[in-house]
């Protein structure tokens, strides 16, 4: 993956400038190809006919169509960088926000709300697409040229999503939302999938994936495929924290994703799916770690960590390392610790678990779970110090 710093634009590249124009910036998810400048500039002239250059539909209904996608797609990296976008055309970034959660409480025209529940229907379930949806908008007025822009609108949303969640790109600007939802509590010691704990804020009315569910245990397996392209990046992540190698992550996601299949029908939706999945991905990753020849317990707690080096950093690390700097650097020395020490970050710190569901998941205490992540956090900042520690008198090596 070649990333372009945002110091260096070759001015012989004509995607910049198309992105510059437009959006006032080079998205990182297009400065994450340089390695190939000839792609970029083939989807940079897309974006431009289709997006920004005058069309059937107004600018603003194309970047809604945009926002409503990317939101079905779970996808925040879009919907911060047009939210940007939009305010010079004078839409208020509350208004976006609302359009990519759901665009029927956004305050729209009745004309667009059909515009983006056909937008939304084609990107979620295009199997399930038929004559009469495009009916539908004929009859709200939209001509064959509008219909077609929003066929096309929902294509390359889809095609831009998936190459940002592909490349991980980190976000131009601070998202806003947010997805996936944050509730997992795994299995810790058994191989079937815990059953699903009822929260009080959950519903199967609530939980986005119901409809897939339900799908799958009628018997229609093809919609499962969708439940993983919901949800495949986050479960890997959540892997990939536990088992630090890409390769044991990606293996450890296929079980994961094989033995939720089979366990389905036993799904009686007390919870979201979401959780209900994570749970089974993490208590996956905790059984792999555990089955390690190698392995650092993560039950024994009888070394004591002491800080050495515990002087205050001098500078906000934030003004020191770019964002994406301090993220990198963050991770590679959170996949350093002992094991018990980093599933018990990862999981508290990363995935947000509850102190209480953090430790159900590795069978502790929850002063013992406590006393981990303090102990994880103090070799965190110590193997940090020499990143952010002012040089000089007063420092201990």
């Amino acid at each position: 993956m070649s990333f372009l710093p945002e110091d260096d634009e070759p001015a012989n590249i004509a995607a910049l400038a198309i992105f510059k124009q437009h959006l006032g910036l080079v998205p990182r998810v297009f400065r994450a190809q340089m390695s190939r400048p000839d792609l970029v500039e083939s989807q940079a002239k897309m974006i431009e006919t289709l997006l920004f250059a005058k069309g059937s539909l107004t600018r603003i209904q194309k970047e809604f169509i945009l926002l409503a996608v990317s939101g079905a797609n779970q996808n925040s990296y879009f919907p911060a960088v047009h939210s940007q976008t939009l305010q010079f055309l004078g839409v208020k970034p509350e208004k976006s926000q609302q359009v990519a959660i759901d665009h029927r409480q956004a305050n729209l025209a009745e004309a667009d709300v059909a515009l983006l529940d056909f937008a939304r229907k084609l990107a979620l379930e295009p199997q399930a697409f038929a004559a009469d949806d495009v009916e539908q908008l004929r009859a709200r007025g939209f001509s064959e040229g509008q219909i077609l822009e929003a066929v096309l609108m929902v294509g390359l949303t889809n095609l831009l999503n998936v190459v940002q969640m592909g490349l991980g790109t980190e976000p131009d600007f601070k998202p806003r939302l947010l997805f996936p939802p944050k509730e997992v509590n795994p299995a810790v010691d058994s191989e079937r999938p815990m059953l699903e704990r009822p929260l009080a804020d959950e519903s199967v009315s609530a939980d986005p994936d119901a409809e897939f569910v339900a799908r799958v245990k009628a018997g229609e397996t093809d919609a499962f495929e969708e439940l993983v392209r919901r949800h495949g990046r986050r479960v890997y992540r959540s892997l990939i924290g536990i088992l630090r190698t890409a390769e044991e992550a990606e293996d450890a996601m296929q079980d994961a994703f094989l033995k939720a299949f089979q366990h389905l029908p036993e799904f009686e939706g007390r919870s979201r799916f979401s959780t209900w999945l994570v749970r089974i991905a993490l208590n996956t990753g905790l059984q792999r770690l555990r089955g390690r020849k190698d392995f650092e317990t993560l039950d024994d707690d009888s070394d004591e960590f002491r800080p050495r080096r515990i002087q205050a950093w001098t500078e906000n690390p934030e003004d020191m390392y770019s964002r994406e700097e301090l993220r990198r650097l963050v991770e590679s020395e959170v996949m350093k610790l002992p094991a018990k020490y980093r599933v018990a970050l990862m999981l508290r710190d990363l995935e947000e678990l509850s102190t209480e569901e953090a430790a159900n998941a590795l069978g502790l205490t929850i002063p013992g779970l406590k006393a981990r992540v303090l102990r994880g956090r103090l070799m965190l900042r110590e193997s940090m110090v020499s990143y952010f520690a002012k040089t000089g008198a007063g420092v201990t090596a």
